[in-house]
């Protein structure tokens, strides 16, 4: 299996020639399904009709990229021109599940998280601990969360703060990541499958990512990681780059587990 090294090293050089066209089109992507969704009343339900066959589009457009097979602005559309029905059940199918699993992940995230914060509260605030326990006062385990000074010393608030970063970054975003991953190829699919029915590129993704889960869930933990500096570094700019190469990266990825499941058959 390629290493996560090489995804980006491939995905690099796929772009090489191609990072303004690509900008340019995911963001107009971006927007146009942030426009639709702003339109009142009907925006949310638009977008939710709209974004499977966009999504397929611009899977397409990614797959020309990373083939180097003449990728153009119009491919974006070529969700709407092919399949349509199909592009939006797809989309029909996946949010249901996604937001169900992701809950249910999210709600048991968030609970270790809360015994993890417990028990640095137990290490370092004693005193705001022992009342917690004593009289199951939730106004003294989030104390520490009021008065967060250095007057601890810099260890504990720095500590915890950064307890707090990761905690919301994980707990909140994470599980819907894992959630997603076992139907992360199925637009990749139907992209290069126009006959291809919902239900059947729903099952194909399912199938394609077996074994392939937790090299996934990796790519995603590196790019997560990777967002925030690239957010607090560029005053969010360098999203522009960053949201094309985050896309076409999968791209990649699918074209690589694609290309070793033929090797196994």
């Amino acid at each position: 299996m390629i290493s996560i090294g090489q995804l980006f090293s491939k995905t690099f050089k796929a772009l090489k020639g191609h990072w303004i066209q690509a900008i340019c089109i995911f963001f107009v992507f971006n927007f146009a399904i942030a426009i639709v969704q702003a339109i009142p009343a009907i925006g949310g339900f638009m977008s939710l009709i709209i974004s499977g066959p966009l999504t397929i589009g611009i899977s397409v457009y990614s797959l020309k990229i990373i083939n180097d097979n003449f990728p153009k602005a119009e491919n974006v559309l070529d969700g709407l021109k092919y399949n349509l029905g199909n592009g939006i059940l797809a989309y029909f199918i996946l949010i249901p599940v996604i937001l169900i699993v992701g809950f249910i992940l999210m709600v048991m995230f968030l609970a270790v998280n809360f015994l993890i914060y417990i028990f640095l509260v137990s290490l370092f605030y004693t005193q705001s601990y022992e009342v917690f326990i004593n009289s199951m006062d939730w106004e003294a385990i989030i104390s520490p969360l009021k008065v967060f000074s250095f007057r601890v010393g810099i260890v504990e608030p720095v500590l915890l703060g950064l307890f707090i970063i990761t905690s919301i970054l994980f707990s909140v975003v994470l599980p819907w990541i894992i959630a997603s991953i076992p139907f992360a190829m199925t637009f990749f699919i139907m992209a290069e499958d126009t006959s291809i029915d919902a239900w059947d590129a729903v099952q194909k993704s399912w199938n394609m990512m077996k074994g392939y889960k937790r090299k996934y869930l990796m790519l995603n933990i590196v790019l997560l990681l990777l967002v925030i500096p690239v957010m607090l570094f560029t005053l969010f700019i360098g999203l522009l780059w960053f949201i094309p190469f985050s896309f076409i990266i999968s791209a990649v990825f699918y074209q690589q587990i694609k290309e070793n499941n033929k090797l196994i058959d």
